[in-house]
């Protein structure tokens, strides 16, 4: 039994020796959003881009500064309608969205090489919320215009993974699911229909892109 496990080892370093695949390069990614936090029904499907700069500290270990936009609309249908409050009747009537900017630091764990390579991945970092809400607060026989538009930060945390698929020596297409935990931020003071206000901090993205990959020259 030791003799088995000695040799299983050697192999194993002879496989990751022999294909050495670290390297730097960049990455381009699009995604589609599907909010799953709190008042998630409020929003629609979103989109967005993902862009980073990576660096391999070692074959299987990748770290990456990832800056993207992120932007999902108001669900309409789901957030205006007639609403009471403290016994009065009101109504809703908005429109618009919330964008979000992270700038993330990513730490990767990939499969060595060569061909296809598995990964997964820890984010962390800042969102910069973008919001543009527009339209009427009615509350009884007084109407309140609402022109939301500021900005504000929050803390968020990644963690996801994906697949490497080389489409050549230098380009690769990537293929990723992130789980996106922000800390809990309201957007608008503008209350729903239900008596919610518009807020998220959980969001599931999926991305399709590239990733160029240039390796560094053997010690």
């Amino acid at each position: 039994m030791k003799n088995f496990l000695i040799i299983i080892s050697l192999l194993f370093l002879t496989t990751i020796n022999s294909f050495p695949q670290y390297g730097y390069g960049t990455e381009l990614t699009g995604n589609f959003l599907i909010p799953l936090g709190k008042n998630a029904e409020d929003y629609n499907i979103g989109f967005g881009g993902l862009v980073g700069f990576y660096y391999d500290l070692t074959e299987n270990f990748r770290l990456a500064f990832v800056l993207g936009y992120l932007r999902s609309s108001i669900n309409e249908d789901k957030v205006n309608g007639d609403f009471t409050s403290g016994g009065q009747q009101g109504n809703i009537d908005v429109s618009g969205h919330v964008a979000a900017i992270p700038a993330l630091l990513s730490l990767r764990f990939i499969s060595p090489g060569p061909g296809m390579r598995m990964y997964g991945l820890l984010e962390g970092g800042l969102y910069t919320y973008k919001t543009s809400i527009t339209g009427t607060y009615t509350l009884g026989s007084q109407q309140t215009p609402v022109d939301e538009s500021d900005f504000r930060s929050e803390a968020g945390f990644v963690a996801g993974g994906g697949v490497l698929f080389p489409l050549d020596k230098e380009l690769l297409l990537d293929v990723n699911v992130r789980y996106h935990w922000i800390n809990d931020s309201e957007y608008s003071d503008v209350p729903t229909s239900d008596g919610t206000s518009l807020g998220n901090s959980r969001l599931l993205s999926f991305g399709v892109g590239v990733n160029w990959f240039f390796a560094l020259p053997k010690p």
